[in-house]
């Protein structure tokens, strides 16, 4: 995924952060997170970004489906 995004964007997610309030939360270790909730000074859409199934396992943060 990171080949597909400008050079502008991969600089802006180095220091990107998330809104907590666009977050949906589905269980405890279980959360979606949508590319509008990344803040970054670049812009990211669904298209070039997506949306993600986070899931905690093994005491760490993993991109699920």
């Amino acid at each position: 995924m990171f080949q597909m995004i400008s050079p502008a964007q991969k600089k802006a997610l180095q220091t990107a952060t998330v809104d907590p309030q666009r977050i949906a939360v589905r269980t405890p270790d279980k959360i979606e997170m949508p590319a509008e909730a990344v803040r970054a000074s670049a812009t990211f859409s669904d298209d070039g970004l997506g949306g993600y199934t986070l899931e905690y396992l093994k005491d760490d943060w993993f991109i699920t489906d």
